[in-house]
């Protein structure tokens, strides 16, 4: 026999003898909680510029985005050509590799074309919240000293244009691409997505055509360059209390979170159409939505700019499609119009949430309410690039319901104590993860970044867990003080420090309160000056504006003392069941 056939055979034959050894080790029953899921995937050495290529090389006429409410649709081989051209003007408007570009737009097809134009050029996106008011978007543009800003033209109650001349007031008398600020000294572009054009401000369609063939030569270059570890994305999380930080990801990070996340819902057996209304500027969206779809050759579908349930349902009859991606919130709202059968959603194949915590009623009207033959229930964290762990198709029902996930393959998961100390099967603790999942850390913070992630590279979630014996776990609860409302993380304390800045103000603490549609809902307790009047609506008033509309409290509560420890740190959980019974929620 050829000694290459032979090598051949006996390569094959380990592979299999390795093959059988994973599913045999994950079969094995574990003692303490600790567990690494075994895997046959391969991961990825791609950047996120080379994933779309290889889509497109394998099916460049099928369509990659549909943007329903631009009247927009690409396939893969555009959607390519344009991030090329996108790519080459941002390099001809001089930035730089490793440069930050910042995007605040809401979901959109300019969205995904910028950020898979910014990978190509070797950029690093700074996701930020379209409902950012001026201080929070000029603190997320300061933080890391972005270059230059893609931003939308108006959406709702919001005139980005209005806002950024709050930030930038000469604005109006700027020459586009020369914005000199004192306090955002790296600025100097902004792009505007808008049919209209400004005075200080590029817009999107025309820097379409900045590129020349110099940049077109340097961004060859630069794409030949790029590394797999190279960042590529900056998203803001404040993690428990402060304000927020930078969570820097990698292109390795990214595309191999796509990756797994794809293959664990399927993607790699049936190409989705997935209609895609979770925010792009989240985590979950940017990976699962603009990433993981295209990666394996599917269809995004974008509704709507902001989250609007009857939209998306149309999308979903309009579309046939297959796959939804939400919060616990917005499945909610499609299923209040589902109960009415104003919509036919019987091509969906599944429904993926996360973002939040999900009650068992929830998904049990996914399915019913829905007709979705298939509900996963992800979990995760921005800093874990965002998804960890999930169901996987065809599990029990109760795993979905109660919320027992498997972890993604290489990820390893351990619980421990107070102490650190690794804690039995079956018992309460921290959830940490260590892998290739793990961020890179938090931008120019040290020292946040090792409160989360340890000098072995463990990354401390906050969250509760408790892990059984086949390495599956369940999320109990959180450490954290943070709320989360609607999928968006309100933190506390962000809160609290802008009440107290009302003169009429002495003390602000904010708790999470249950709430059956969002999830959770902030209530604040506030103590006034003495002799002071002050009342609920004039409260939220004076937030209007100052602070994005999610994070004004729902309730407010006024006292004259709060509940504290013997060292006077406010009590947030008695905070919290004081609320629910003065409140009767």
């Amino acid at each position: 026999m050829n000694s290459f056939i032979k090598g051949s055979i006996s390569t094959l034959t380990k592979y299999h003898a390795s093959h059988f050894r994973c599913m045999s080790i994950s079969q094995q029953k574990i003692k303490n909680s600790y567990f690494s899921m075994p895997g046959n995937t391969l991961l990825l050495s791609s950047t996120l510029g080379q994933v779309l290529d290889q889509s497109a090389d394998k099916c460049g006429d099928g369509v990659a985005i549909i943007s329903d409410f631009q009247g927009i649709k690409k396939s893969y081989l555009q959607l390519r050509h344009e991030t090329e051209r996108l790519a080459s003007a941002f390099i001809s408007l001089g930035l730089n590799k490793g440069d930050r570009i910042a995007i605040c737009s809401p979901n959109s097809y300019e969205w995904s074309l910028t950020q898979y134009a910014a990978a190509r050029a070797g950029l690093i996106l700074v996701n930020i919240n379209p409902a950012s008011q001026p201080k929070e978007l000029e603190y997320c543009l300061k933080k890391v000293d972005c270059k230059s800003l893609v931003i939308w033209d108006t959406l709702k109650s919001q005139n980005y244009y209005q806002i950024l001349s709050e930030i930038i007031p000469n604005l109006p008398n700027t020459n586009p691409g020369n914005i000199q600020l004192k306090s955002l000294p790296f600025l100097e572009s902004i792009i505007m997505i808008s049919d209209e054009k400004r005075n200080g401000v590029f817009n999107f369609k025309d820097v379409l055509e900045f590129g020349t063939k110099e940049s077109d030569e340097k961004l060859s270059t630069i794409e030949k360059t790029l590394q797999f570890d190279d960042p590529l994305n900056i998203q803001y999380t404040s993690g428990t209390t402060g304000l927020p930080k930078g969570a820097l990801l990698s292109h390795h990070n990214l595309v191999n979170n796509a990756q797994m996340l794809g293959a664990r819902l399927g993607f790699h057996v049936s190409k989705p159409i997935a209609c895609c209304h979770l925010p792009l500027f989240h985590a979950f969206g940017c990976v699962l939505g603009s990433i993981s779809v295209l990666m394996y050759q599917g269809t995004i579908v974008f509704p709507s700019p902001g989250f609007d349930s009857v939209s998306s349902l149309k999308a979903i009859e309009k579309y046939k499609c297959t796959d939804v991606f939400g919060t616990p919130t917005m499945y909610v709202d499609m299923i209040h119009h589902c109960k009415q059968n104003k919509f036919d959603t019987t091509s969906l194949k599944q429904a993926i949430v996360g973002g939040a915590a999900s009650t068992e009623s929830l998904i049990n009207d996914i399915f019913e309410e829905m007709k979705v033959p298939s509900v996963l229930v992800g979990y995760g964290a921005t800093e874990l690039s965002p998804a960890v762990a999930t169901n996987s198709v065809g599990e029990p029902k109760e795993n979905v319901t109660k919320g027992i996930l498997r972890p993604f393959e290489y990820a390893e998961f351990k619980i421990v104590d107070d102490k650190g100390h690794l804690v039995p099967v079956g018992s309460q603790g921290e959830l940490c993860v260590r892998g290739h999942y793990t961020f890179m850390g938090y931008w120019n913070e040290e020292e946040k970044t090792a409160e989360v992630l340890n000098k072995t590279h463990w990354y401390h979630t906050g969250d509760v867990c408790v892990m059984n014996e086949d390495g599956y776990i369940r999320i109990v609860g959180r450490k954290k003080d943070m709320i989360i409302r609607g999928g968006e993380n309100v933190y506390p304390q962000e809160i609290e420090n802008f009440i107290n800045t009302h003169p009429a103000v002495q003390d602000a603490y904010v708790c999470g309160v249950p709430d059956k549609r969002m999830g959770e809902e902030a209530c604040a307790w506030i103590h006034l000056n003495e002799d002071i009047q002050l009342t609920a609506d004039e409260v939220r008033n004076f937030c209007k504006g100052k602070i994005s509309h999610y994070k004004i409290p729902r309730y407010i509560i006024f006292v004259d003392e709060f509940p504290k420890t013997p060292t006077g740190k406010v009590k947030k959980y008695e905070m919290t069941n004081i609320s629910i019974e003065k409140l009767k929620l």
